[in-house]
């Protein structure tokens, strides 16, 4: 935020930068596989937030920083898979609270994530892109099943990302790929527009490679809703 008040830098520039490197290492044959779809808007998102930037300051704490979302949160401008080819055509109608949120406060939806079919398992599988590798070490598994999140934020093709848990699915990725991820007490953060595997265990939470960035994501999705009715 300094480098963009600054004119050092640019919202557009960062997911410029992103994408690139996501083309690179992830979407080419024998890359990470970690992102399932693109947000297409991303690159006008950021220089709306562009322009807003000189008239009326930061629009959030997020304003303008590229993020990953676990394909488990509904997006309504974003194809979402739940981890399952048999969701590819998928467009929900509405965000999940979270994407909201994160939206609210400037944040920037640069992909939706890879994840095991409905979070169901501990490995980087799924049948929407098969296998999600390590960044780290390209034979090794990078955890599950928010596969996607955590190889994607360890490879640097996002600033930070949003991860689900509901016996280690935030944990076990974190840990596979040298990250910071937290599972929070159910209910500090809304389920309203996840798809749970068991509904009063799920939790999306932050994962980042920074405790600071971790923190900075916490702050922005935690809090009441009403339409969190688990």
């Amino acid at each position: 935020h300094d480098a963009m008040r600054s004119g050092e830098l640019t919202a557009e520039e960062l997911v410029n930068k992103y994408l690139i490197r996501i083309e690179r290492f992830d979407r080419q044959e024998g890359g990470i596989n970690s992102i399932v779809n693109i947000n297409e808007n991303a690159k006008d998102r950021a220089i709306e937030l562009d322009k807003s930037l000189h008239t009326e300051g930061l629009s959030g704490r997020l304003h303008g920083i590229p993020l990953v979302v676990k394909d488990q949160a509904m997006t309504s401008d974003i194809t979402t898979t739940f981890g399952s080819k048999v969701f590819d055509s998928f467009v929900p109608e509405t965000d999940a609270a979270i994407v909201k949120r994160i939206r609210e406060e400037g944040g920037i939806i640069i992909g939706k994530t890879a994840m095991n079919d409905w979070g169901a398992g501990d490995s980087g599988v799924s049948s929407i892109v098969g296998q999600t590798k390590n960044p780290y070490d390209m034979n090794r598994d990078p955890g599950g099943s928010s596969c996607g999140t955590g190889a994607a934020v360890a490879a640097n093709l996002a600033a930070i990302g949003i991860g689900e848990d509901t016996g280690g699915s935030i944990r076990a990725p974190a840990s596979c790929c040298n990250l910071f991820g937290i599972r929070v007490t159910t209910g500090l953060i809304s389920r309203s527009g996840l798809s749970p595997l068991v509904k009063r265990n799920d939790t999306a939470g932050p994962m980042a490679r920074t405790v600071d960035d971790l923190i900075r994501l916490l702050d922005v999705i935690t809090g009441y809703d009403s339409d969190d009715i688990y």
